[in-house]
């Protein structure tokens, strides 16, 4: 069961114009880190929270201006889309960090890139959080689709206590994050990472049988006899 989370008034008015403009109740949920009930919730009585949003403008309270920061909100979102385009891992707290910069460099006043700044950030540009492949940036997906092919072929004169696979995990102590803030337009394919490692080879044949785990630390090339 999702974790009932907060959710302020500015956050339900929120929720109910995404609502209104398609967006699933799962896909809100996924947003705001609630689960769905709560949304269907908040949804559901939907007449309450606009009677209090109206109540709030009616006592002379200052009304919420979720494009307050016109501005802020474009050069943070041209500064996502530039380190996206190269494979720069971006997380949410690096998106919060740039705002205040570029909010200081446009001579904007009072203005805090919190929590909910950040959530109405990333549902106006429709941006998620993913894991993402590094190799993926520079597979062929046709080799794939070819190797699926031939495999079956290769293996079928075969006995599965004949048919090993070599294959290796590795410890990568230089590397960056594997997720990242991305928008849903964008195939979750990150950049290449550093590939300074410690690296544990695993042989087992189709049958089960195991051989030995295989440690290399350094691997050198370009050898000459």
């Amino acid at each position: 069961m999702s974790k009932r989370v907060f959710l302020n008034l500015e956050q339900r008015i929120e929720i109910l114009r995404q609502y209104e403009k398609g967006k699933s109740a799962r896909k809100l949920a996924e947003l705001f880190y609630c689960g769905r009930t709560q949304i269907n919730k908040i949804i559901t009585e939907k007449d309450l929270s606009l009677k209090e949003y109206e109540d709030f403008k009616f006592r002379g309270v200052k009304r919420m201006r979720l494009e307050k920061y016109v501005d802020i909100n474009e050069a943070v979102l041209e500064w996502f889309k530039t380190v996206r385009a190269k494979k720069i891992l971006v997380s949410g707290s690096m998106i919060q960090h740039k705002a205040k910069e570029l909010a200081d460099a446009l001579g904007i006043e009072n203005f805090s890139a919190r929590n909910g700044w950040l959530y109405r950030f990333r549902i106006r540009n429709n941006i998620t959080f993913r894991s993402l492949s590094d190799e993926a940036a520079y597979l062929d997906p046709g080799l794939c689709e070819d190797w699926q092919k031939r495999l079956p072929l290769l293996l079928a004169g075969y006995d599965d206590e004949d048919i090993f696979n070599v294959d290796e995990t590795a410890l990568f102590f230089r590397a960056l994050p594997s997720k990242s803030v991305i928008q849903k337009s964008e195939e979750a394919r990150g950049g290449k990472i550093p590939k300074e490692r410690l690296i544990i080879c695993f042989c087992v044949s189709a049958a089960g049988e195991k051989e030995k785990p295989l440690v290399i630390w350094r691997c050198q090339t370009n050898l000459k006899e």
